[in-house]
């Protein structure tokens, strides 16, 4: 009897590991790209980086969509600069940003851009359309042209973790070192702000 109860309990773990449950992402209203809070140094905004006016982003429901040729206008990189990379999530809890388990990074960023296993690869960099010429420029060659063929990014998770509904937003922040490995004055930080809500 205790070993087919063991089995059933087993099963019924399975099943709740196994039903995922769907979760849509709504960003704010306020825009996509909003500057950071309380970061150190205080940074600048993605618009610091790429000239924003050459790059199309737009939201539809759940669905941002993405294209453009923006070059890049980073003041104060260099070619040959090693550009660091942090993306991290943080849900709103008690009126206070909590950092969560999910974040991805790269120590250089350049050299692991179109690395198909990365996040950044799935969400952004795949969609490169001369990434053979990125490569070698990078973000730190200001003048640089990123070609970003249209694409679409449907904003939804399947996910098995419990009362994954809140506030969210995703940081992003880039950072130039240069060859004696000394900061360069001009970071970029930007959030992705918006309300994590099950379908």
């Amino acid at each position: 009897m205790w070993t087919k109860l063991r089995i059933v309990v087993f099963q019924l773990c399975l099943i709740t590991l196994t039903q995922a449950t769907e979760y849509q992402f709504k960003i704010d209203d306020e825009g996509v790209y909003r500057p950071c809070e309380n970061q150190p140094g205080n940074p600048s905004n993605v618009d610091a980086l790429l000239d924003m006016s050459k790059l199309k982003v737009a939201t539809h429901g759940g669905v941002l969509e993405i294209e453009g040729e923006p070059p890049v206008i980073w003041k104060d990189v260099q070619p040959g600069d090693t550009i660091t990379f942090l993306g991290q999530i943080y849900r709103m809890e008690h009126n206070t940003w909590q950092k969560t388990m999910f974040s991805a990074s790269s120590k250089n960023f350049c050299r692991n851009m179109f690395e198909k296993g990365q996040l950044w690869y799935q969400f952004w960099t795949q969609h490169i359309t001369n990434s053979d010429e990125i490569k070698t420029k990078c973000l730190n060659t200001p003048g640089a042209v990123l070609k970003i063929e249209k694409y679409q990014l449907e904003m939804k998770a399947n996910v098995n973790i419990p009362s994954f509904e809140g506030r969210y937003k995703l940081v992003i922040l880039l950072e130039a070192f240069d060859k004696r490995n000394t900061k360069r004055p001009v970071s970029i930080c930007t959030e992705i702000r918006g309300n994590m809500v099950k379908v």
